[in-house]
């Protein structure tokens, strides 16, 4: 689904609502946060996001965009992914259906695919141990043809 300017004042709509009720207080940064991280499309770490938001205000700090990321994830806004390398990688949900990555560990390239085969296997497993399922993810980490040089 792409983002549109819509989507990103609903969802800051809901963030900012979910940030009152909390007592979270909603300022000019965490709404700049909030817009670079949703109109990015993309798998971002917390540092590559307070640089793009930094390109809008250059007082945001990096405590700002990491509590603005916990608090996308707490309400369901955004997804914390381990894509390879030391940080954590955060991505938007915005009512995508359910994927899974390949991760190239030569070259950091993220591939997003679906698989229904696979999502009914891993339910049929989940039933066969009586588990209640609450998420789950599928990483794969591997060369792609770039850097495997076919």
């Amino acid at each position: 689904m792409p983002v549109t300017n819509q989507l990103v004042i609903e969802v800051q709509e809901r963030v900012r609502s979910e940030a009152k009720r909390r007592g979270v207080r909603w300022t000019n940064q965490r709404q700049v946060i909030v817009e670079q991280f949703l109109l990015s499309g993309e798998h971002l770490t917390a540092d590559a996001l307070l640089a793009r938001a930094r390109e809008v205000d250059s007082a945001i700090g990096a405590a700002t965009v990491y509590r603005t990321l916990n608090l996308l994830v707490e309400i369901g806004v955004a997804s914390r992914v381990r894509l390879g390398g030391d940080s954590a990688s955060f991505e938007p949900i915005l009512g995508r259906t359910h994927h899974d990555h390949l991760i190239c560990i030569s070259c950091g390239r993220v591939v997003e695919f679906e698989d229904e085969a696979i999502e009914k296997r891993q339910a049929a497993i989940v039933k066969k141990h009586g588990f209640q399922i609450r998420h789950h993810r599928l990483e794969i980490f591997g060369v792609c043809p770039v850097c495997a040089g076919g």
